[in-house]
């Protein structure tokens, strides 16, 4: 094979390798896009959806129940009273801190969360925790919690930038749980908007 032909068999394959680059690029554009509408949905439907979805297969099936590990920074035990709440590159984002059936959520301060920033109220507070507050009234309207035992919680801030999180009778583990998850998710996004300026 004469040198021009090598060439040219080295551009004919470079040229597809662009291509194919382009394609994976067009593919990650779209992908990226898939994850922003995802995210919409779930700002909208909140974790309500997939709770109720959890307590009919309790209903059906009692025993065993089997739940999916969770990721590292949302392990909580019963001798564990502090967890770290991160973002998806590892960064700590707060310090969730467990005492009986109350829960204090510190944000770091260099991060400057404030309760204005998406979606701190639209999902965190409007979506999830009063979402929760409601049931525990509801079943406490009807006799099945003492009114003692309903969730509370308090954002206390401080020109605007949340200082804590505290929430009181957050329930069970199951419950515990779709809140450091809900936590996680909720200021990972607040975080991403941060750094993106």
């Amino acid at each position: 094979m004469s040198d021009e032909q090598e060439t040219k068999r080295l551009l004919s394959f470079r040229e597809s390798l662009e291509n194919r680059l382009n394609e994976l690029e067009q593919e990650m554009q779209d992908v990226k896009v898939a994850m922003e509408e995802l995210d919409k949905l779930i700002v909208s439907s909140g974790f309500r959806t997939f709770t109720t979805a959890e307590t009919l297969v309790v209903k059906e099936q009692p025993k065993p129940k089997v739940e999916p590990m969770p990721q590292k920074e949302e392990i909580i035990e019963e001798d564990m009273n502090q967890t770290n709440i991160t973002s998806k590159d590892g960064t700590v984002l707060g310090v969730m801190y467990i005492e009986n059936h109350s829960l204090t959520f510190t944000p770091v301060d260099s991060f400057n969360f404030t309760v204005d920033i998406p979606p701190f109220q639209s999902f965190l507070i409007d979506r999830v925790l009063e979402n929760m507050k409601k049931t525990d009234q509801e079943r406490s309207a009807n006799g099945e919690l003492d009114p003692s035992e309903i969730l509370e919680y308090q954002v206390n801030d401080e020109d605007g930038t949340i200082t804590s999180l505290m929430i009181e009778n957050y329930g069970g583990e199951r419950r515990l749980r779709e809140i450091s998850s809900s936590l996680r998710w909720a200021f990972d996004k607040m975080y991403d908007k941060i750094i993106q300026g």
